[in-house]
Parts: C-alpha cells; sequence; structure tokens
C-alpha cells in the first residue's frame, strides 16, 4: 500500500465541509491546494526518475474517488492533473526537465481538443494560435498543455488517412492567456477556463505529433484514453457521495410528507438504494480490473489490442452511465429537500450531469467495440 490513499484520508472531512464554499467561490482553495500536495496527489502519476511517486494506474483511480465522495470538483482537478503527468511523459527530455525543475508537484493542465493551430515558424520552433475550452485548473497551473492542428500556410497537414495532424505543444502557463467562461451547471469549482494562444512561440523540444501507427504512438494514445478513466473515478465518487447522503438522510429519520414509515423503514427505499449500491460495486470493480489489466500491459512495454484499447475506452462510458444513475436514484429516494442550494444530494446532481457531457465518456466507443467484434473494417489509428 502507498502512503497516498492514508495521506488523503486524513484531508477528506475537512474537504467535504469546505465543497459548498468550493462551489460557491468557482475554484480550490490554495491552502487546499497545498495539503494535496503535501497529501502526494499532484506527484501521484510523475515519474519516480523526476521524483514521483509513479503510482500504478489503479491507486490513482483510489484516491480519485475518495476525494470525490468529499468535494467532486477536488477529485475532478486531481484526476486532470494526473492526465497531465501522464502527456508530459509524452514530451521529449528536454522539457521534463523543465517541467520538473523545481520538484514533481506541478499543477498542471491542458487541452487534448485540436482548438489552436501550429505553424512552422523558420527558427525552428512553432508559432501558435487558438483559444482552448475547459482547461481544469488554469488558473493555478504552472504548465499548459494544447492541441494543435498542423499547418503549412493556411493548409492542414494530414495522415496517411486523411485525418488531421496535430501537435501538442506546451507552455509556462504565464504565457498564455486566461478567460473565465466558467458559469456553470456543476463542477464549478474546477475552473475550467478557457486558454488563448496569440501568436506565441513554442519551441520545438516543447512539443510532440503522434505520426503514424507504431507502438509508441499507440502507446501515447493510451495515455490520453486514461482521461476517461480518471473521469470515471470522479463520477464513482460523486454516485458514492450521493448514496451515503441519501443512506444518511434514512438514518437521521427522515420521513416523505403524508407518509406513514421514515425512509428508514420503506421497502422500496431499501430496495433502490440497495440496487444503486450493488450497481456501484460493480462498475468499480469493472474500472480496476480494466486499468490494472492495462496498465500492467504498458508496464511491461506492450501495446493493447485495438480490441482492448476500445474495451478500455467503452469502461468508461459504462462506468460513468452506471454512476449517473445511481446519483439520480439517491437523489430521487431522498426527496424534495434536495431542491436547495444546500443540499449535498442537489450539488452532486449538478456535478454528474455536467461531468456526463466530457466527450472521452460518451457512447462512441460502443461502437467501435461491436464493430470490432464483428470483424467490421475499424480505422484504430487514434485510440
Amino acid at each position: 500500500m502507498t502512503s497516498t490513499l492514508p495521506r488523503v484520508d486524513g484531508l477528506l472531512p475537512d474537504l467535504a465541509e469546505r465543497a459548498p464554499e468550493i462551489d460557491r467561490t468557482g475554484r480550490i482553495p490554495d491552502d487546499v491546494i497545498s495539503g494535496l500536495a503535501a497529501a502526494g496527489c499532484l506527484r501521484m502519476l510523475v515519474p519516480a526518475a523526476h521524483g514521483g511517486a509513479d503510482l500504478p494506474l489503479v491507486e490513482a483511480l483510489r484516491v480519485v474517488e475518495q476525494l470525490s465522495v468529499a468535494d467532486s470538483s477536488t477529485g475532478w482537478l486531481v484526476g486532470q492533473v494526473g492526465l497531465a503527468h501522464l502527456l508530459f511523459a509524452c514530451f521529449p527530455e528536454a522539457a521534463r526537465r523543465e517541467i520538473y525543475a523545481d520538484g514533481p508537484d506541478v499543477l498542471g493542465a491542458g487541452a487534448v481538443a485540436p482548438k489552436g493551430r501550429a505553424a512552422p515558424d523558420g527558427a525552428g520552433g512553432w508559432q501558435v494560435n487558438g483559444r482552448w475550452p475547459f482547461v481544469t485548473g488554469a488558473p493555478q497551473a504552472s504548465w499548459i498543455y494544447l492541441n494543435c492542428l498542423v499547418l503549412d500556410g493556411r493548409t492542414p497537414r494530414t495522415l496517411p488517412n486523411g485525418a488531421p495532424l496535430t501537435r501538442m505543444v506546451l507552455f509556462p502557463a504565464a504565457e498564455l492567456e486566461l478567460v473565465d467562461t466558467w458559469q456553470v451547471l456543476g463542477l464549478r469549482g474546477t475552473a475550467s477556463l478557457d486558454v488563448r494562444a496569440a501568436a506565441r512561440t513554442c519551441p520545438e523540444h516543447r512539443g510532440f505529433s503522434l505520426v503514424g501507427g507504431g507502438d509508441e504512438v499507440h502507446r501515447t494514445v493510451f495515455r490520453i484514453a486514461q482521461a476517461g478513466l480518471l473521469i470515471a473515478a470522479v463520477d464513482l465518487g460523486i454516485a458514492q457521495g450521493a448514496v451515503g447522503d441519501a443512506a444518511a438522510q434514512a438514518a437521521a429519520g427522515r420521513r416523505r410528507t403524508f407518509s406513514t414509515r421514515s425512509l428508514a423503514d420503506s421497502p422500496v427505499f431499501h430496495d433502490r438504494l440497495g440496487e444503486a449500491h450493488v450497481a456501484l460495486r460493480a462498475a468499480r470493480a469493472l474500472l480496476h480490473a480494466e486499468a490494472e489489466t492495462a496498465w500492467e500491459t504498458a508496464r511491461r512495454g506492450e501495446v493493447l489490442s485495438p480490441l482492448d484499447r476500445a474495451c478500455l475506452r467503452a469502461t468508461a462510458a459504462q462506468v460513468t452511465a452506471v454512476a449517473h444513475q445511481a446519483v439520480q436514484a439517491a437523489y430521487a429516494l431522498a426527496g424534495a429537500s434536495t431542491v436547495f442550494d444546500g443540499s449535498p444530494l442537489q450539488r452532486r446532481l449538478r456535478d454528474i450531469n455536467t461531468a456526463t457531457q466530457h466527450f472521452v465518456n460518451g457512447r462512441d466507443s460502443y461502437a467501435t467495440v461491436g464493430a470490432l467484434l464483428a470483424g467490421a473494417p475499424v480505422d484504430t489509428t487514434m485510440f
């Protein structure tokens, strides 16, 4: 057992108490960030060569889930920092030395969606322009990665399959402009602002492109795919918290208006709460099993098969769907008190409905799995 999860356990009571504050102010307080760093949350997926904990993925998922039970936005932030470190490992060594020059507790952020443009600047670097939404933790980040379409003049470069070539670039956060668009339904504390780059120069060593279909490309794509697993862990935490909230209301003797029995004595309440709890156990087992298999395969230097890679993405979609159902059930069971802003269940409902909109956990992955099972032609370049 690593030391990260026990250290996180000590943060949870205070974090749960401050969840309404985080939701209201729209960001994780600096002292909470400092506590997360001290507990090892920012270095979980940093390579040991750079002073990181280099945790197995399953251990990191457990940490993210437990944080999300206490506060969804904090769990989401830590998950996205973990993804940043997975992607930082794909950059050249010279870039990694810059990132970790002051140690492994780096709050990284970024955007995988290619919303920007990168063109050779004629001096060995790249000129970057664009605006990227949903950059979690941008106001407190040290380094930000951004994905760009590669241009020759005004013409996008393409891969042999016709898809556009993209390039991941990296900037110190201070070199980018932040645009506060984060007035949203849920996950309000994640501060997932827009980031803008206007004719910013990125040196060659702070970038990489996924070219070809070799093993190194698939390993990098696997790292990106782990975004879905990290988000699924957040969703499990939100749902586990919601089920716990509903159970606590029943234990406190709450009863529905005009009901002759309390929630704790209601067979319908028992049935639906029990179903939600067991469904979450099954979803967690699936998430951890898939993550452990994929992580061990990567550790051996091997590449997952196309079907296994597609199932990894579909696992995230399935876990998210189960978590969403569990939160909805808990919200409905708890009754009218959940409509008030002070209700933790109302906040969890807003958070899960926001989380499900993330593109990495959509249903598209099911169709890819089905096509592979049926022997239909599938372009596996980018999954």
